[in-house]
């Protein structure tokens, strides 16, 4: 991504040629390990190696992003973020992100195959005092599902006794602070209920420790070095969470007890179940107050379920500027150990973005500066991006969305 903010050229090699003739495996590598061998091909080119093309990273980008607008892919995945915060490094690396770019782990082909173990939590319907019970329960659940499920083939079977790797999320978000007459660009309260969650997760996973003992690659790892979310130093913890005290202890008593989940949560989509749940979905702002959701058994009305009472809360994510989410899911992120599905929406239509300028419609580099800006803030994926089309979006001018409320 350097390469791509700077303008300069990305060089495209054979791995065959690679591997046999340097002894590299560069799709093995990440960080800095990744940064030496990149250097030793780029300075091996006509020497040792004859098949290799240069070009611009930037302009390579520019196509990757056209295609995302046009068809929503191909997805994002951070690969040095992600394998940074990996605790299990000690036992291997992390070699992309699943199907919703929520959820991985390490892997080894043909021996031990990542399987996602997932639940959320539907914040719609979190009252005062709830959430602790919440995350108990939640972790639980995920735990007794890996010994009580029957995985489909025996590879994610050894995972998931080796790692036992679950990822409790959440949907909801944007009801949530709705209901709390708060807004989506309110960091401080969204940086604080995901420390909560993210606190409550990773002690359960200590107390069954506890009862039911460590996963078995805990050895090693950097939870056993007393290092907590996202493999960062407890220092970090305390410098940064609203509840510091706490996060010290839970430290010391993971490398007492150790920890029964290798990774704990996860933000999946949820674009589905937050329907049959009744909430918004994911972490993610509405993407309209009042919309009909068309499908192949019909169509049907959707609204936040706070709608009536807290109305001026519930920004579109239709007409919202997207760096805003970007900062949100970044916040979010800090206390999330594995990923978070981040879908983006760009609006096409002149004026959404620029009230004052009713003829300007997003230009590409916007949408370019909002995709490195997640990488930038520490996002570790970006999943669909979606777009409101010209012209499909604008509605009657006698037509007033605050009637909704």
């Amino acid at each position: 991504m350097r390469r791509v903010i700077a303008k300069e050229e990305w060089t495209m090699v054979d791995p065959f040629e690679v591997r046999t003739k340097l002894g590299i495996e560069l799709a093995e590598l990440w960080g800095e390990k990744f940064e030496c061998a990149y250097q030793e091909i780029e300075a091996n080119l006509e020497k040792t190696l004859t098949l290799y093309k240069k070009i611009n990273a930037r302009e390579l980008f520019k196509t990757m992003m056209r295609s995302q607008v046009e068809t929503g892919m191909p997805y994002l995945w951070f690969k040095d973020t992600s394998n940074r915060a990996n605790p299990n490094s000690h036992e291997g690396y992390i070699p992309g992100g699943n199907l919703c770019q929520e959820s991985w782990s390490n892997v080894s082909p043909g021996k031990e195959a990542h399987t996602c173990n997932l639940n959320s939590l539907n914040l719609a319907n979190l009252e005062d005092g709830e959430l602790a019970e919440f995350c108990v329960i939640a972790v639980r659940l995920l735990d007794n599902t890996i010994e009580l499920t029957c995985p489909p083939f025996e590879d994610s079977k050894t995972h998931n006794l080796k790692y036992r790797t679950i990822g409790v999320g959440a949907m909801g978000l944007a009801d949530w602070l709705a209901k709390n007459k708060r807004y989506y660009r309110d960091l401080d309260t969204i940086s604080h209920l995901f420390e909560d969650i993210g606190y409550y997760c990773t002690k359960t996973s200590m107390e069954l420790a506890k009862e039911r003992g460590e996963y078995p690659a805990f050895a090693g790892s950097s939870w056993s070095e007393g290092k907590l979310i996202g493999a960062k130093p407890v220092e970090w913890f305390l410098e940064n969470a609203h509840s510091k005290e706490r996060w010290q202890q839970l430290s010391l008593d993971i490398q007492k007890y150790g920890i029964r989940n290798s990774h704990i949560t996860a933000i999946a989509p949820n674009t589905s179940s937050s329907l049959v749940q009744g909430c918004t979905a994911s972490i993610l702002p509405c993407y309209s107050r009042f919309f009909y959701d068309k499908w192949a058994k019909g169509t049907v009305p959707i609204a936040p379920p706070f709608i009536r009472d807290s109305f001026w809360f519930y920004p579109e994510n239709k007409t919202l500027n997207q760096q805003t989410v970007v900062k949100a899911v970044a916040t979010i992120q800090k206390w999330i150990d594995t990923g978070i599905s981040m879908e983006l929406i760009f609006n096409l239509n002149q004026g959404v973005y620029f009230p004052d300028e009713p003829e300007r419609s997003i230009k590409a580099k916007e949408i370019f500066e909002t995709l490195v800006m997640a990488w930038q803030e520490g996002c570790k994926a970006i999943y669909y991006i979606r777009t409101v089309q010209r012209d499909s979006f604008k509605e009657a001018d006698e037509t007033c969305t605050a009637c909704a409320n």
